[in-house]
């Protein structure tokens, strides 16, 4: 894997030490290339889901703050992929598809949609939990 980044420079901002800085290379490029095509292998559960396979052990009032807690987590992450989508936005109104930015909007929008699932998976559990079905 040797090639596919070179050292550009030495940066020094007064009192930290320098900092490296890399581009990437021809090589590198390609390898990226060759890498963002590959099949992906599968992969394991979430650890958070495992867990709910077996949240029926647990008093439901202890599992509902565990979830509003979850949920919570999701809610920022969702509004720093809200934050970041705007900013992009402002700079520029559309990306064509050549353009870093637009597989970096792609990604975020996929993100802010699993958040948003996995917000309303909470609240329906939340609720289900607190009827004591499902």
């Amino acid at each position: 894997m040797k090639g596919l980044v070179q050292l550009e420079s030495h940066e020094r901002e007064s009192y930290r030490p320098a900092r490296k800085v890399y581009s990437i290379t021809d090589k590198g490029v390609e390898f990226l290339k060759d890498w963002v095509l590959e099949a992906d292998e599968p992969r394991a559960l979430d650890d958070f889901m495992l867990k709910q396979y077996n949240s029926w052990l647990v008093e439901p009032e202890a599992m509902i703050g565990v979830l509003r807690a979850k949920r919570t987590e999701h809610e920022e992450r969702l509004k720093i992929y809200r934050a970041k989508i705007a900013g992009f936005r402002e700079q520029q109104a559309v990306f064509p598809g050549r353009d870093p930015l637009f597989s970096s909007i792609a990604v975020i929008e996929m993100g802010i949609r699993n958040e948003e699932s996995y917000i309303e998976w909470c609240d329906r559990v939340i609720e289900a939990l607190g009827r004591d079905e499902i």
